[in-house]
């Protein structure tokens, strides 16, 4: 290795023979600027041998990422001399883990302090919901009904958010606690849901998609249990009562999704003989499925958007992100008028979160998704769709 040495020094000398070791390099050279090791190694090795590489870079304070692009060998970088071109090689690159900065008791409490506001906020907000005769016809104290409705509330939000940190530390992904965000009491949703802020690149395509899918799934049972047991303490009424009650704008119509429907089947209170009237319960179910949708929708930096771009890959996780985009600012008004707004700031924040951050590739962007998980996608598009509200013109 003393070839090496005399282009390398410190860590990097001990990384080359990991390197090596794992893979068949056919070139290497050192970016002093930005202060990283490029490979041009054999893309038959990197499935089965990248894991182990990480585990061994990872001892040392470094890590490594893979990506199929052009590689170019300087001669004489200042003069920009090419020694060696290739289009399409596998690159892979070491660099040293960043310092992990210490924690500050305050930012250790902020996760905690936006949880217990956002209960607050959704325990209040269900109080004031059970304020009428219709919530109060399956349990009739409403201290009960609110804590039932904030239980199933949170519930959903916050199985959502661990199916995503449970999928997270199978694959040794470093997250942060969920931060919650609560809106007001009386709004059309008291929370905006949850986000986990990543503090470690997903390893692979399989990983990214693991973690995206995991959070709206285990929010998804959560949701169809509620919407069980909310239809079920939900009363119906006579269809002449309920146009006269709305109306009078007593009440309003939501858009219901079809799995939403099915779980009504099941309770036998979905007819064309009365209307159901949402218990609280059952609206907590309905936001559930109306955010399940939200998530899933295949764009940014969305869950829908993970599984999207670890399935199809940067191009075209960019390309259908600005579709939706388009969509979403474009059909709402037509289609599902009521959301208009909700549809326009997430189409806003996802294009947003495009245009800063383009792409956040796993550190194996070269192995592809497995079979399964292809199929999966398809699976979780349609779930998504399932859980859309009808729309208007179809009601």
């Amino acid at each position: 290795m003393v070839a090496v040495a005399s282009i390398l020094s410190g860590d990097y000398t001990r990384a080359i023979p990991i390197v090596s070791s794992l893979f068949t390099v056919k070139d290497f050279q050192h970016n002093a600027m930005d202060d990283y090791v490029q490979f041009l190694i054999a893309e038959s090795d990197v499935r089965h041998k990248f894991p182990s590489l990480l585990h061994q870079l990872g001892k040392i304070g470094m890590v490594a990422s893979v990506t199929k692009r052009q590689y170019i060998r300087w001669l004489m970088p200042t003069l920009k001399s090419v020694r060696l071109s290739v289009s399409g090689g596998t690159v892979l690159t070491v660099q040293r883990l960043p310092p992990q900065k210490a924690k500050k008791d305050l930012f250790r409490i902020i996760p905690l302090a936006f949880f217990i506001v956002t209960l607050t906020v959704v325990f209040v907000d269900g109080i004031m919901r059970s304020d009428s005769v219709f919530a109060r016809m399956g349990i009739q104290d409403p201290i009960m009904l609110a804590i039932v409705y904030t239980m199933s509330l949170m519930g959903i939000l916050g199985i959502h958010e661990l199916g995503h940190m449970i999928a997270a530390k199978h694959y040794g992904i470093r997250i942060s606690w969920p931060y919650f965000i609560p809106l007001a009491p009386g709004l059309f949703s008291p929370t905006l849901g949850a986000m986990i802020r990543m503090k470690s690149n997903m390893p692979t395509r399989n990983a990214m998609f693991d973690v995206g899918i995991s959070g709206p799934i285990a929010g998804l049972i959560v949701t169809v249990i509620v919407s069980i047991y909310g239809s079920s303490i939900s009363v119906l009424i006579p269809l002449d009562e309920a146009e006269r009650l709305l109306g009078s704008s007593e009440l309003f119509e939501l858009n219901s999704s079809l799995l939403m429907i099915a779980t009504m089947q099941l309770t036998g209170t979905f007819t064309d003989e009365g209307v159901l009237v949402m218990s609280p319960v059952m609206f907590a179910a309905w936001l559930g499925f109306f955010l399940t949708f939200l998530n899933l929708i295949p764009a940014s930096q969305l869950d829908g958007g993970h599984i999207l771009r670890s399935t199809l890959g940067a191009r075209y996780h960019r390309q259908i992100t600005f579709a939706m985009v388009v969509a979403m600012f474009a059909l709402p008004p037509l289609v599902l008028p009521m959301f208009t707004m909700t549809f326009w700031i997430i189409g806003a924040l996802a294009l947003l979160l495009t245009l800063r951050a383009p792409d956040n590739p796993p550190l194996d962007d070269v192995t592809s998704l497995s079979s399964g998980r292809k199929a999966l996608f398809i699976v979780a598009m349609a779930l998504g769709a399932l859980c859309a509200p009808i729309p208007s013109f179809l009601v």
